[in-house]
C-alpha cells in the first residue's frame, strides 16, 4: 500500500502544479524507458520451451490479447487526431 499511497500523493500534487514541467517531462521521460527495460527483461527471460509446455490455447489467448490491446492504442491514438 504504500506505493499506492504515494503514487496518489505525487499525483495529488502533480495536479496541485507544484511540480516544475520540466521535472514532469524528465520523470516521464524516465517511467517510458523504465518500462522498455521491464519489458525486455521479461522478454529475455522468457524461455520458448517452457512457452510451448504450457500449451498452444495460452499462447493464441495471449497473443489475442496482445494484438487486441494494439489495436485499442492505436485506434485511441486515431480517435485523438
Amino acid at each position: 500500500p504504500g506505493f499506492l499511497v504515494g503514487f496518489a500523493v505525487l499525483v495529488l500534487v502533480n495536479s496541485l502544479g507544484l511540480i516544475p514541467k520540466e521535472v514532469t517531462q524528465a520523470a516521464s521521460s524516465l517511467s517510458r524507458w523504465c518500462l522498455v527495460v521491464a519489458i525486455s527483461a521479461l522478454g529475455v527471460k522468457t524461455s520458448f520451451q517452457q512457452l510451448a509446455a504450457v500449451g498452444w490455447r495460452p499462447v493464441a489467448m495471449l497473443t489475442a490479447n496482445t494484438v487486441f490491446l494494439a489495436a485499442l492504442i492505436l485506434g485511441g491514438l486515431w480517435w485523438l487526431h
